[in-house]
């Protein structure tokens, strides 16, 4: 079949959202994401900009072209299906009360190729949107332009896995478990509390780390516990290519980062590629779970220019609640049977609920007055529940305009798998004194 020749046919003409813009779906969406952004709230609320495509998903305005296209595909054995990029640009908020209207088209249709979910086809769409604001008695023709979104999915047919239970699967390898005792106890009752703690003698002063039963300097046994600031810089570092422990899975960064207070610890530097760790790197503090027992202190990449981590536990919840929130019903997102069908071992979270994190990650740094112009996020391994997302961030251009400052991110969000979200935000920044 010549999948060709959909390319430059629509794939949604005429399209109309099936709601006004309304709080209770904003509520939803900002409650599966975890978004307290309060501009999102009140009488004078706007639409979280990432919640965009929510307000599309349906079957209005779906074109028999692109019924056709995915018709082909799976008659062609590309059955499955998962949403891999998505840009979307935001030309004015969205308010409640406002219809949205929507004109799509079919890019590009990729030729087969293979990938580690399956050989299959790209298929990337790119949807125009506009709004009117219906309950104030506007007309559709009063529309102004509202964004758009570039939308890229993968129509596969799933590579073949050894069944659940036989020798070929192979459970997922631990990271080695530490060595509590009650010299270091303190330590690791820390870790569970979210402090790094660390020792101070009670007659000398010297703080000292690891943890030790007695003061290195004078001798004495007499000592507090104290939480580090969190603050530190790296002081040595290596990134480990060879051999490779399969727990860790890929090049990794491990620091001798010497703390605010003056002692040093070994850890992993997370949230950038390893090559971007150097000696003197500006860390802060963060927390990472590796698996159900196991949480570990990490860095991430410090200063003025990078956003603090965040951590997001994948639960089964997280997962359907977010799909829901975006109105997408793919049976992969809330039913793990049938997740197993097509290929994957569970439920995993949908593109838009990624998207939203990521939006709400971007806002909690840049506050409520800040205006998200654009999200472009690629998709990497899948999210799992179980497993926990670890956003970072740092800005990456920042430049003066009339309306303000636009500040360009760079944004990561990592699991135990490897990176699951890597892209770029555009925000326009209120200058100091200046509210939106």
């Amino acid at each position: 079949m010549n999948f060709d020749a959909y390319q430059g046919l629509p794939s949604a003409d005429g399209g109309v959202a099936p709601d006004l813009v309304n709080a209770p779906m904003i509520r939803h969406w900002c409650e599966a994401m975890g978004d307290a952004n309060p501009a999102y709230t009140g009488p004078d609320a706007v639409a979280p900009p990432a919640m965009l495509q929510a307000w599309t998903m349906g079957s209005s305005g779906r074109s028999p072209h692109y019924d056709a296209l995915l018709g082909g595909l799976e008659q062609a054995g590309y059955r499955s299906v998962v949403a891999t990029d998505c840009e979307q640009e935001y030309l004015r908020p969205l308010r409640i009360g406002e219809r949205v209207l929507f004109d799509a088209v079919i890019e590009s249709v990729s030729a087969a190729k293979r990938t580690a979910l399956g050989t299959g086809h790209f298929v990337t769409t790119r949807t125009d949107l506009r709004a009117y604001d219906e309950a104030g008695g506007e007309k559709p023709d009063d529309a102004t332009p509202l964004g758009s979104h570039r939308f890229r999915i993968l129509k596969f047919t799933p590579a073949e896995r050894p069944p659940a239970g036989s020798e070929g699967e192979q459970p997922r390898p631990l990271r080695p478990r530490p060595v509590v005792n009650r010299d270091n106890a303190g330590f690791w009752d820390g870790v569970a509390a979210g402090e790094l703690r660390f020792q101070r003698c009670e007659e000398c002063g010297t703080p000292r780390f690891p943890w030790l039963p007695g003061c290195n300097r004078c001798g004495s046994d007499r000592w507090r516990a104290e939480a580090a600031s969190g603050d530190g810089v790296v002081y040595s570092r290596v990134t480990v290519h060879h051999p490779m422990p399969a727990a860790f899975g890929r090049p990794y960064a491990v620091a001798l980062v010497e703390l605010a207070e003056g002692v040093r610890i070994v850890a992993n530097v997370v949230g950038v590629p390893p090559e971007q760790v150097g000696i003197g790197t500006p860390v802060r503090l963060g927390f990472q779970r590796f698996d159900e027992e196991l949480e570990l202190p990490v860095f991430h990449p410090g200063g003025p220019d990078r956003l603090p981590p965040l951590r997001v536990p994948l639960t089964r919840t997280l997962i359907v609640a977010g799909a829901i929130a975006s109105r997408d019903y793919q049976d992969v997102h809330h039913d793990a049977e049938l997740a197993r069908v097509k290929g994957a071992p569970d439920i995993f979270m949908n593109i838009l609920t990624t998207n939203g994190l990521v939006g709400r990650y971007v806002t909690d740094w840049a506050g409520p007055d800040a205006r998200v112009e654009a999200i472009a996020i690629r998709l990497g391994v899948p999210a799992y529940p179980g497993d926990e997302l670890q956003f970072g961030g740092e800005v990456v251009r920042r430049s003066d305009e009339p309306a303000g400052e636009r500040v360009e991110l760079a944004v990561r969000g990592t699991n135990r798998l490897g990176v699951h979200v890597s892209g770029t935000v555009q925000v326009l920044m209120p200058r100091k004194g200046e509210h939106a």
